[in-house]
């Protein structure tokens, strides 16, 4: 059975590339566009690890992320972060962040596909 990955980006550009590099690494894709319709997704759906980009419209994924830990049926899906911030993370997502996958843009895909393959043999 495959693996499910929700990919959340706001940038469509970003989106089909990894999608496309997720696919043809055997996994099943799904997308969202920012962190709300990733926390939306999850009312009814499932998936075995997040790809989220950090800074989007609507809802960061840091605080979608946040959502998603404080609710059972999603708490324990781990979260490959992505973005094209480089500084010191906040003190309250820190440990959320650090128990999880964490990558600095620009990155490639090649590498997305690495660490998702990592957390989830981790999981």
């Amino acid at each position: 059975m495959k693996k499910h990955i929700l990919l959340v980006d706001d940038d469509p550009g970003i989106r089909f590339a990894l999608a496309l590099k997720l696919r043809g690494a055997g996994y099943e894709v799904s997308e969202a566009t920012d962190g709300q319709e990733a926390v939306d997704w999850f009312k009814d759906r499932s998936a075995d690890l997040v790809v989220m980009d950090v800074g989007m419209p609507r809802k960061d994924g840091y605080v979608a992320a946040g959502e998603l830990h404080a609710a059972p049926a999603t708490q324990q899906v781990p979260i490959l972060f992505l973005t094209a911030q480089n500084f010191a993370l906040p003190s309250d997502v820190a440990p959320v962040v650090r128990r999880h996958g964490f990558l600095t843009k620009p990155f490639s895909p090649r590498d997305v596909v690495a660490t998702v393959a990592s957390l989830l043999a981790e999981a």
